[in-house]
């Protein structure tokens, strides 16, 4: 039964390698839209203020209020690609290439201060250990490079922590002000903290296609995962073709039909697993994610489906050669 079986070992083991690899483009493309999109997730805000605010009015507002989640803020120019920064509690942080991002000591300095994309790094001025970009004719401390092996728009930022006196003039109104929690945020909880004329869900071009329609935006992915599936239940067909000449020996040897569809299914679920198990760890050394939840769950039905199947196919056998 041993022999018989490889094949299927090696055919699941295929299924599970390839739901790795998709798993792996998913997560991905869904990074390289956070990161043309500022490192924002889709679940962030857009929100547009009705009195005006100072930057540091904005941020004491903030900080009064202990039941938000981490936040990070991001006043953004209208002009060009520089972006005012402000975070609280554990907020997410974009890939570093180099140094470091804003920390909470951060915010509280007096001198206003940089992490630029990946594109400026070559503009910097590096005399000793501190390096520094040169803007409108002043020098400003760097903590560190923003960026990833993709390309992406992330790349051509620049985040600016400004200094306290500097938070003191610049108005909050005159920015696109975006707010994006690390843990999930209503806006409810917004408008209950701010003075908020508007406030709407971040839909950008590109993250609309992904917020509106999944399977627009991982079309290729999806058709992969439906490929998968197809084939499980494939393997299940040609293991009940297989079966059809071991029934007759069962029946040969007077097996009850109950007792030959229990052993098949236990040696099809046995050798699936033993594949499974072989192409999910073959994928996750080769393929590096950050999260294997989803794949997890995909596989595990996969598999539960197909056991279902192959048990109503061989019940159907067992009628057919009665």
């Amino acid at each position: 039964m041993l022999k018989k079986g490889l094949w299927l070992v090696i055919y699941t083991a295929l299924l599970a390698f390839l739901s790795v690899f998709i798993f792996f483009k998913i997560q991905e493309r869904d990074l390289i839209i956070q990161l043309n999109n500022h490192n924002l997730s889709l679940d962030a805000f857009h929100v547009v203020l009705k009195q005006p605010l100072t930057l540091d009015e904005f941020e004491q507002k903030i900080n009064q209020n202990k039941q938000l989640p981490s936040l990070q803020i991001h006043f953004q120019n209208r002009k060009n690609n520089i972006t005012y920064f402000f975070g609280t509690g554990d907020f997410s942080v974009p890939p570093m290439i180099s140094g470091s991002f804003f920390s909470a000591n951060d915010f509280k300095s007096d001198v206003s201060i940089l992490v630029v994309g990946k594109d400026w790094k070559n503009k910097l001025y590096t005399p000793k250990d501190q390096s520094y970009l040169e803007h409108q004719g002043h020098f400003y401390p760097v903590l560190g490079v923003m960026g990833d092996k993709y390309r992406s728009d992330l790349d051509k930022q620049i985040f600016v922590l400004p200094g306290s006196a500097t938070r003191k003039k610049l108005l909050a109104n005159n920015f696109r002000i975006i707010i994006d929690g690390k843990k999930q945020l209503t806006s409810q909880q917004l408008k209950h903290v701010l003075p908020l004329s508007k406030v709407n869900r971040l839909k950008s071009k590109q993250l609309f296609v992904s917020q509106g329609s999944w399977t627009v935006a991982h079309w290729a992915e999806a058709l992969g995962l439906l490929l998968v599936l197809f084939g499980s239940l494939f393997g299940t067909s040609l293991w009940r073709i297989f079966a059809r000449q071991r029934y007759r020996e069962a029946h040969f040897l007077q097996k009850t039909a109950s007792l030959f569809v229990f052993e098949e299914w236990r040696y099809y679920a046995l050798f699936s697993v033993l594949g499974i198990v072989l192409g999910l760890i073959v994928g996750m050394i080769t393929f590096n994610m950050y999260n294997y939840l989803l794949l997890l769950l995909f596989v595990g039905a996969s598999f539960i489906v197909a056991n279902v199947y192959l048990i109503i196919r061989l019940r159907a056998l067992v009628k057919q050669e009665a």
